[in-house]
């Protein structure tokens, strides 16, 4: 009867502590927005700023290729001028050689000609006119500059698909990291439930202890060792609480949420099945003690990995990053034809018609006041000596070409390299999760046999401490496992679009991009695959 009904004092402990673990986890925060993982990334497309300045560079591009293309298209201008002379030569030399009886004009009485008053004639009038009034219209066409404008329409053009590249990685890049935002958070809230639900576990021992010692059980120095185990467990409950609050504020920050704003997470970190786990009972001599080789023989974690591999293309070529460095190659070779070109003669027509009205009064009063000018011609230009401009343009714009190339070689090796790490980290993942599994399992079977030896007096509280330490380590490491493989298995869903962020890689080339034009946009490299399990308290570790 004993053993019965102490065993079902442990099986109403377990019940309470599982019931308030849940109900932990099931509240993280005070009640909020609802919010889920989907929601968030529509959310954060819409609003992020990495975006919005990826379409600003095709904008810029989209400008700097209007400016190009206009070499190769008709120049028409027009203008309206209208002039008003204080002073006037012509009008100074009339009055000077008006008649002094104000008839007709004529030359003086000393220079002995007559004439029929030429400052009254209608070209004295008009020379005499202190207005002007002016309309132009002029046109010019290139005809032939080497083919400098072709190759800027072919440059701006490579920059504009480059930008339009940037925008797709910026969407990527933006989508992966809301996501891990989003399971940090959803993860600290898992790891603030085990903290907790491990101080409401010590705080229950130190209760049965302080019970026996009062009834003279147990010694004065197992019931300060059990307070002190529960004291000890007050630090790492508040360092994840404030672990939660950063994780949630990271999120808000990506999302541009109002910092102060309440959230409560509703996509849980979904914990891929396990086929066969380790069950609580199994031996210990069954279990693998190899893990290098568990890693290398579990069919489970090679079937997981082949499954989703074979759903994305790792090959280096198909990456969008790759296909924006050789857009800047094109760019950058195209400069480099046009700085070439720039030596070669140009040729150009060129005409303008011009409408001249002189009025009396300040305005022209009909079409017959105007008086036509139109003029056509061609020019010539034809550099001999530059002083070396020339020649250091050629230089500079050859420079950039090999230097584009080069990047382009080295953004290939880095694409395969990155490839090949993703495809090694979602492995990695994968079998960390198994193995967290297992662990965590035989843990709680561990500390339900060390909390029934402890109650029945076998064994010292330092055991039941270690094991209660052993198995909040276990389910902390199997929250991290989990977050890691979910963000692992999004990473590699994204990794066509996704920057490369293998080391040393450059996914962007310098181009001297031609007036008016944008060279195309460097897309930044993410942080480093997130790293293992971490301790309790710790959401997210790793680089990511």
């Amino acid at each position: 009867m004993t053993v019965i009904s102490r065993a079902a004092r442990l099986l109403a402990g377990l019940a309470l502590l599982s019931a308030a673990s849940s109900a932990l986890s099931a509240q993280p925060g005070p009640p909020g927005r609802a919010l889920s993982l989907e929601d968030a990334l529509t959310l954060a497309t819409g609003t992020s700023e990495t975006i919005g300045l990826a379409r600003a560079g095709v904008q810029r591009a989209v400008g700097g290729q209007y400016q190009a293309r206009s070499a190769l298209l008709p120049q028409i201008n027009t203008a309206l001028n209208y002039q008003r002379q204080l002073q006037n030569q012509f009008q100074a030399i009339t009055q000077r050689f008006a008649p002094a009886d104000g008839g007709t004009g004529g030359p003086p009485a000393d220079s002995g000609g007559g004439g029929d008053g030429f400052a009254d004639s209608p070209i004295a009038r008009i020379f005499a006119s202190p207005y002007t009034v002016t309309f132009t219209a002029q046109a010019s066409q290139q005809l032939f500059d080497g083919g400098r404008a072709i190759a800027g329409t072919r440059a701006a053009r490579a920059q504009r698909n480059a930008a339009e590249i940037g925008i797709t990685t910026a969407e990527a890049q933006v989508q992966l990291d809301v996501t891990q935002a989003y399971y940090d958070a959803v993860l600290s809230d898992r790891l603030v439930a085990i903290a907790e639900s491990s101080f409401v576990q010590s705080e229950r021992t130190l209760r049965q202890v302080q019970l026996t010692y009062d009834v003279g059980n147990t010694s004065e120095f197992e019931l300060l060792r059990a307070r002190v185990t529960r004291d000890n467990q007050r630090p790492g409950v508040l360092q994840t609480r404030t672990q939660r609050t950063g994780a949630y504020l990271r999120l808000k920050q990506l999302l541009d949420l109002p910092l102060d704003d309440a959230l409560t997470l509703t996509s849980p970190i979904v914990e891929a099945p396990v086929d066969a786990p380790v069950a609580p009972s199994a031996p210990v001599t069954t279990m693998v003690v190899d893990a290098e080789a568990a890693l290398a023989t579990d069919p489970r974690v090679r079937s997981a990995v082949a499954e989703v591999v074979a759903t994305v293309d790792t090959s280096a070529n198909q990456r969008l990053a790759i296909k924006q460095v050789e857009q800047n190659v094109e760019a950058s070779r195209q400069q480099f034809r046009a700085a070439k070109a720039a030596r070669w003669p140009s040729l150009s027509i060129s005409t303008t018609y011009q409408r001249f009205a002189y009025p009396d009064d300040g305005l022209p009063r009909s079409l017959n006041d105007f008086f036509p000018n139109w003029t056509v011609g061609a020019g010539l230009s034809v550099p001999i000596f530059s002083g070396g401009r020339l020649k250091g343009e050629v230089l500079a714009a050859e420079a950039l070409y090999d230097e584009s190339r080069l990047r382009l070689a080295q953004a290939r090796e880095a694409a395969a390299l990155d490839a090949r790490l993703q495809v090694e980290q979602f492995e990695a993942s994968q079998a960390a999760w198994l193995a967290s599994v297992g662990t965590a399992a035989v843990a709680q079977r561990a500390y339900e046999i060390a909390e029934v030896r402890f109650t029945e007096g076998l064994s010292t509280q330092v055991e039941l401490s270690e094991s209660r330490v052993q198995w909040q380590q276990a389910l902390a490491n199997r929250a991290q496992a989990a977050r890691d493989l979910q963000v692992a298995r999004v990473r590699l869903s994204l990794l066509r679009a996704l920057p490369i962020t293998a080391p040393g890689a450059t996914t962007g080339a310098a181009t001297a991009a031609p007036a008016g034009a944008a060279p195309g946009p460097n897309t930044r490299s993410a942080g480093a695959p997130a790293g293992g399990p971490t301790q309790p308290g710790t959401p997210g570790g790793g680089t990511d």
